[in-house]
């Protein structure tokens, strides 16, 4: 397009020097002037073309209106228009503004993770990061991607992330968010049918099962996967299971697990109750130390909180999950 701008101007400009030159020859018959007229407008519209062609492309649009510029500048204009254009015009695009190289550039958004190959799961980071995107990014596909990308975490980070997505406005995160809540809730009813299954099948003699049923139940108030009076029968059912768990073997873990139901249930004296069974049998600090702090919190014994996290060793308290606490209380 260039070249054929710099053959279609300097034609121009010879058609419409001739025509000139015709002029003050002297045929200023009708005849010669109908010659002249003639002549210039061939020479205007070779060389509206090759200005046309070496404009930048954004200054071609409309094509009606850069024609009608470049005509207007030249047919009522002879001789000096076609010059004023080219001289005015083109030194004009030839040097040019540009922009000087940015230090910065911009980079399109990556694409959220299918699979956990450099990110971890677990890291903070990227919990938050996939609820922002759900509260945050108008595009519908990347809120999907967010949604899809919660297989990879941790259950109990996963389920508050897909719970926000079924507040969402597009009919398809909605879905997938309920599918995916439903998985989650289909997998522990077949593992609890399982269990059940062995347990007619087989009994259960060390209790080992019915503690793997009552943590089963237990998963659906932890996971927060069953609200009101639901999440009410499920810990009962849980409480129950575990019962019949520390009927057949009492264990420091079982005593444990059934006051952390306790504790959900607002069962407080049955929950420090089985906390002491707990610590009779065995059981660590490290272990008993948040539930004792967590009892005194719900009883709103707030004294009690500090002392009772005072007993976990250095290693536990710097846990990324009791860090923030120890440093709120401590």
């Amino acid at each position: 397009m260039r070249l054929l701008s710099l053959i279609f101007i300097p034609l121009g400009l010879l058609i419409e020097l001739f025509a000139v030159w015709v002029f003050v020859a002297g045929w200023h018959e009708p005849v010669g002037l109908i010659t002249i007229l003639f002549v210039h407008l061939i020479g205007c519209a070779v060389l509206i073309v090759g200005v046309y062609l070496a404009l930048p492309p954004n200054y071609r649009r409309p094509v009606g209106g850069g024609f009608a510029f470049l005509a207007t500048a030249t047919v009522f204009a002879p001789a000096l228009g076609a010059l004023g254009l080219v001289l005015g015009m083109l030194p004009g695009l030839y040097f040019a503004y540009r922009e000087k190289p940015k230090e910065w550039d911009t980079l399109a958004i990556p694409d959220l993770p299918f699979q956990p190959v450099t990110v971890n799961p677990n890291d903070v980071f990227m919990r938050d990061g996939l609820a922002s995107v759900l509260m945050h990014f108008d595009d519908r596909n990347r809120r999907q991607q967010a949604i899809l990308a919660c297989r990879h975490l941790p259950r109990r980070d996963a389920v508050p992330i897909l719970r926000s997505g079924l507040s969402d406005s597009a009919d398809e995160v909605r879905l997938l968010a309920y599918a995916m809540l439903n998985s989650i809730e289909r997998d522990l009813e077949s593992q609890l049918n399982t269990v059940r299954d062995a347990i007619l099948a087989n009994g259960d003699e060390d209790g080992e099962l019915h503690e793997e049923r009552a943590m089963l139940f237990w998963e659906f108030s932890y996971l927060q996967l069953a609200k009101g009076s639901v999440e009410e029968l499920m810990l009962t059912k849980a409480r129950d299971a575990i019962d019949t768990a520390i009927e057949a073997q009492a264990t420091a873990q079982r005593w444990l697990l059934r006051a952390r139901i306790c504790l959900e249930l607002g069962h407080y004296d049955d929950a420090e109750s089985a906390l002491r069974h707990s610590e009779r049998l065995g059981l660590s600090a490290d272990d008993a130390a948040p539930r004792w702090a967590e009892l005194a919190f719900c009883r709103r014994d707030y004294q009690d909180v500090a002392p009772a996290l005072k007993r976990m060793s250095p290693r536990a308290a710097n846990n990324p999950v009791m860090r923030p606490v120890m440093e709120y209380w401590l």
